[in-house]
């Protein structure tokens, strides 16, 4: 079971750093194709001619780099990265956003980021494919909107992007930056209930989405509106029929029941408890709920003694 501190740090990594992170902190992003790729095992499990590698250094080449942030470089530009399985006892150097990207390849394309102009070695590397694996795609995105001086441009932009994003780490990416910019609930309200209702969104995205409003509560983000942002959550928690949704969204919602009970309770949070209470037991009543999500929420009647 993770500590506090642990899931903490867990919910801050999922919740508010992405890629878009990492491109406002980079002075120069290139993007290309890799050539010249190759791989030097490093360890291996078991160790010997029988073994599979465990950790390996990957090099290759941009031969036509593309600029994506930043002053043109060169050509062409030389670069290497760390990898490991997934069976390796070291922990893995890149960030938890990072991880789906896979690792380098000769087939595959790659996204450079310099942290100082006068850098000639990248501070980070990561893999780019196609479709959700296209990171170059989603930096590009990222480079133009934070681009905007203006930050009622930025949140305008940002909103019509998330209202028409087919990817999922897009539409993360875009909530986290409309939070960086203290976008209001009545801004992103009509959004949100897209993401939510939308048959047309992926499970996944409704869940991130989901999850995503709980832990904003959390923070204290839309202080003045956070009775509108739970009333959306509860609306569209009733309303779902996926089973493995209902367990996600109830976690969500446990991040909510949590924070109104901390010591020393605070007043202003018993309206949030009491709509969780009464959201809850009139979902449990509404003949809607999956048998696995019923005993999650018998569990968590227990713990928080909901009435």
């Amino acid at each position: 079971m993770l500590s506090a501190d642990a899931t903490s740090q867990r919910a801050d990594q999922i919740f508010r750093t992405g890629p878009e992170t990492l491109v406002a902190a980079s002075s120069g992003i290139i993007a290309g194709h890799i050539s010249h790729f190759a791989k030097e095992v490093l360890s291996s499990s078991p160790p010997g001619p029988d073994g599979f590698p465990v950790e390996w250094k990957a090099t290759g080449e941009v031969d036509e780099p593309r600029t994506l942030k930043g002053t043109p470089r060169p050509a062409p530009i030389h670069f290497s990265r760390l990898e490991r399985s997934f069976v390796s006892a070291a922990p893995t150097p890149a960030p938890r956003w990072a991880q789906q990207y896979g690792e380098l390849s000769a087939t595959g394309d790659v996204v450079l980021f310099y942290s100082s102009p006068d850098d000639q070695t990248p501070s980070d590397i990561f893999p780019s494919a196609a479709g959700e694996q296209d990171l170059a795609a989603l930096v590009k995105d990222i480079v133009s909107f934070q681009s905007v001086a203006e930050p009622k441009k930025q949140i305008d932009g940002w909103l019509a992007y998330l209202n028409s994003s087919r990817s999922g780490e897009a539409s993360r990416v875009a909530l986290r930056s409309l939070v960086q910019l203290s976008v209001e609930w009545g801004q992103i309200d009509p959004v949100m209930r897209k993401l939510l209702s939308s048959p047309d969104v992926p499970r996944d995205t409704r869940d991130y989405a989901f999850a995503f409003v709980a832990f904003q509560i959390t923070h204290d983000v839309w202080q003045k509106e956070v009775g509108a942002a739970l009333e959306l959550l509860c609306s569209a928690f009733q309303a779902q029929k996926d089973a493995n949704s209902q367990v996600r969204n109830l976690d969500g919602l446990l991040l909510v029941l949590d924070f109104t009970s901390k010591e020393p309770l605070q007043d202003s949070r018993r309206p949030l408890r009491h709509r969780i209470e009464t959201c809850l037991k009139s979902w449990a009543s509404s003949g809607v709920a999956a048998q696995a999500s019923l005993e999650e929420y018998k569990r968590l009647q227990q713990r928080y003694k909901l009435q």
